[in-house]
């Protein structure tokens, strides 16, 4: 199938992910909850008003950042294929390298689940933005991209069909937020924190 985008369609895509980069940017020292608006509609070239019509809240922001490293991570598993219990492990190592570079982006996000600011659900990528992001993989555009729980159960059931999928699902949900908790909060390393919890869930000594 052809995809052709219109100028319109393209500058949308291109803001909404101008949007997020100033976040990173303006995130990397500011705690979101702090981050006015205006600033971000201010460093991006758009009024308050028209930052409204790509985000209806702020909040959205955080959802759309864990959104693109989901696609990330799929585009990573389609050029990469694993399985399992490896499929598992890069997931992590792919959230501790974004936690790793915007660690009080990531505790806001966190923090909004928590206060429900925020809905555990992912925010659906539009085409355009995937079209803006990976121009070299038509697939990716339409491609239902699973949550976060159905990749994780999908590779639990790849590990052992047989077996019900919950109480790992339930074990790795607790490590992949309960790890990034105690990392910061205590400064220590995530990368190791979800290693050793990985291992206690595949009862690897």
């Amino acid at each position: 199938m052809s995809y052709e985008f219109g100028k319109r369609e393209l500058n949308k895509a291109k803001t909404r992910l101008n949007i997020l980069d100033v976040v990173y940017k303006l995130g990397s020292t500011t705690n979101f909850e702090e981050l006015m608006v205006t600033t971000i509609a201010g460093k991006v070239g758009i009024t308050e008003k028209t930052f409204y019509n790509y985000f209806p809240k702020k909040e959205d922001i955080l959802k759309y950042m864990t959104s693109i490293w989901w696609l990330d991570l799929f585009v990573k598993q389609h050029e990469e294929p694993l399985k399992g219990e490896l499929a598992i492990r890069r997931i992590f190592e792919h959230t501790a390298k974004n936690v790793n570079e915007h660690p009080k982006l990531m505790a806001s996000y966190v923090a909004s689940l928590l206060t429900r600011d925020l809905e555990a659900s992912s925010y659906n990528i539009e085409a355009v933005d995937r079209y803006v992001l990976y121009p070299d993989l038509p697939f990716l555009y339409e491609m239902y991209i699973p949550s976060g729980n159905e990749i994780l159960i999908q590779h639990i059931m790849e590990i052992d069909p047989s077996q019900d999928p919950t109480n790992k699902l339930l074990h790795l949900a607790t490590s992949f937020y309960g790890s990034f908790l105690v990392a910061h909060t205590s400064g220590m390393d995530i990368n190791k924190l979800y290693n050793d919890s990985l291992n206690m869930i595949f009862n690897i000594k």
